[in-house]
């Protein structure tokens, strides 16, 4: 077999298909927390009661979407949930995943100045799962997807997104620079009370090394992930930064538990086969 066909084989080939059964109940759960966060103010989002600038105002940018009256917003709700639900236990997938997609660009759409980054990873991700062929399972439980592809695109975007983070960092940040710049962004708008304990407590030396430990995982990202013997340290590296994020940023919770979906699409088969019949037997 040519290097050619070797690669097509790895993008186009039959691949299993459990890392991205156990990656898409794992994205849609994540999904579930960030909506049940937000749906606090669901009113203002997607109704009228709330301030939903015009494409004039915004430049072109807000563009206008229907919004929902205030008695189809439950309804919008029960729907929307339900399917979420549906896609975090694996029934009818290929039916659920358009009414979270659809659901997703919706809510998107109809405020895009106040959506997070995270909303946009999530379009991207569900329209992977829903574009991706079908997946059959075997008696013995074993997921069979009959091309690659859609394990491929995700697995290259977590590489992407933690290596270019980095490469930012560097070209146009101050991580090199200073020593003391995580110190200061714990800092911002996103600051818990956590991170006023650490600011006050922990020396700098501890946020310098948090700092450079962090810039190091996303530059190496390419390698701890792709290279099989490191893929433990970048998976240590990569839940640890998570963590610290999670920690000392409010609401960036749910980016850290969005990326660290992710990392399961690099989890070994036969592994993720032996949880799952170890989890059936109980």
């Amino acid at each position: 077999m040519t290097p050619l066909q070797r690669a097509q084989a790895f993008v186009f080939g039959p691949v299993a298909a459990g890392r991205l059964v156990a990656f898409r109940s794992l994205f849609a759960a994540t999904l579930l927390y960030y909506v049940v966060f937000r749906w606090r103010f669901a009113a203002e989002w997607l109704t009228p009661v709330g301030y939903h600038p015009s494409g004039g105002a915004s430049a072109g940018f807000q563009q206008a979407v229907p919004l929902l009256s205030e008695a189809a917003l439950p309804w919008f709700g029960v729907v929307y949930f339900a399917a979420i639900v549906a896609l975090i236990v694996g029934w009818r997938p290929r039916l659920a995943i358009w009414p979270v997609l659809l659901g997703t660009a919706y809510v998107t759409g109809a405020d895009r100045l106040a959506a997070f980054t995270i909303n946009k990873i999530f379009l991207g991700g569900l329209l992977i799962l829903a574009l991706a062929p079908p997946i059959v399972t075997d008696a013995e439980g074993r997921a069979t997807i009959r091309s690659a592809w859609p394990l491929r695109v995700l697995q290259f975007t977590l590489i992407v997104q933690l290596f270019g983070a980095g490469v930012c960092k560097v070209r146009y940040g101050d991580w090199l620079a200073h020593s003391d710049t995580l110190w200061h962004q714990v800092q911002l708008n996103f600051m818990t009370d956590s991170a006023a304990w650490m600011v006050r407590t922990l020396p700098m030396s501890v946020w310098a090394g948090l700092q450079h430990l962090a810039l190091a995982f996303e530059l190496a990202s390419p390698l701890l992930f792709t290279v099989r013997r490191l893929r433990p340290l970048g998976y240590a590296m990569g839940f640890g930064m998570f963590l610290t994020i999670a920690v000392t940023m409010r609401e960036l919770v749910f980016f850290a538990l969005q990326m660290c979906a992710f990392f399961v699409l690099f989890v070994d088969e036969a592994r993720l086969h032996r949880l799952r019949r170890a989890f059936s037997r109980d």
